[in-house]
């Protein structure tokens, strides 16, 4: 609806609702530091809101389509859009103060053939992972902003992808409802998993992996033995974005629904 809106979790309550565009906002993150949230939007562009000083402080029209994906690592932008292009930022400050406007300059970009829907980042950021509207998976080197593989895995658009946290692998899933794992190093596809529906996002800690599936249902996938593990009812709608804290104990869910759902893991 193309609002940003930012909810207390202790009292549960909106606290802000915030427009910066009349298009939907598609990705949005906060900075190191907790004073900046980044949201993109299918109007091109990228937004800079200060919490601090409730407004928005910066706009960087980055792209020629809808900006699909943002990342952020050590005071870099990363964008991806359905342009066909992803493209590294730098100039952008964690700390934005005062109204001055930044410059922005771009330190590379990312070529694909067809519209970009999603991206992600190993933990070095030195790996990008990117996957296209056509079910093409590519792993690029930033330190040279050149192609190391591409992989055709899926059938129809690639909804999300990541690196495991050691950087050997890349995991997808997309709208055949495949859960595919990738070699980084050879770009082999190592497994690929079927449900009957699009898997639309997914966290992983490199063992498991919890997905949000089109009609709310959260899966959990058991890698080794090749099968869905677990189903467990989440959304009335698609689960359309998932987060994990650092020590995998939260996780917060958003669906088509317009929920927004905590969830505590029971060990």
């Amino acid at each position: 609806d193309s609002t940003l809106k930012m909810f207390s979790k202790e009292s549960k309550m909106l606290q802000r609702s915030i427009s910066f565009s009349n298009m939907a906002l598609s990705s949005c993150l906060l900075l190191p530091g907790d004073a900046t949230v980044i949201s993109s939007s299918w109007d091109n562009n990228v937004y800079f809101y200060s919490i601090a000083f409730g407004r928005c402080q910066d706009t960087l029209m980055g792209h020629d389509d809808a900006v699909s994906k943002i990342c952020w690592h050590d005071d870099r932008l990363y964008s991806a859009s359905w342009d066909s292009t992803v493209k590294v930022w730098s100039g952008v400050p964690a700390e934005m103060t005062g109204t001055k406007r930044h410059q922005f300059d771009v330190l590379a970009e990312l070529e694909h053939d067809v519209s970009v829907d999603t991206i992600s980042l190993n933990a070095a950021s030195t790996l990008l992972v990117s996957g296209t509207k056509e079910g093409t998976v590519t792993i690029w080197d930033l330190t040279t902003a050149t192609i190391l593989h591409q992989i055709p895995c899926h059938s129809g658009t690639v909804c999300d992808t990541a690196f495991s946290p050691d950087s050997r692998h890349v995991l997808s899933t997309g709208e055949d409802g495949c859960l595919n794992v990738i070699d980084v190093q050879t770009g082999m596809l190592i497994s690929s998993m079927a449900s009957d529906e699009p898997q639309r996002c997914f966290i992983w800690d490199g063992n498991s992996v919890l997905s949000g599936s089109q009609s709310g249902e959260l899966l959990v996938w058991d890698l080794l033995g090749g099968k869905i593990s677990e189903r467990i009812q989440g959304h009335t709608g698609a689960v359309t974005c998932i987060w994990m804290n650092e020590q995998c104990s939260s996780i917060i869910t958003g669906g088509e629904d317009r929920q927004i759902m905590f969830w505590k893991l029971q060990y």
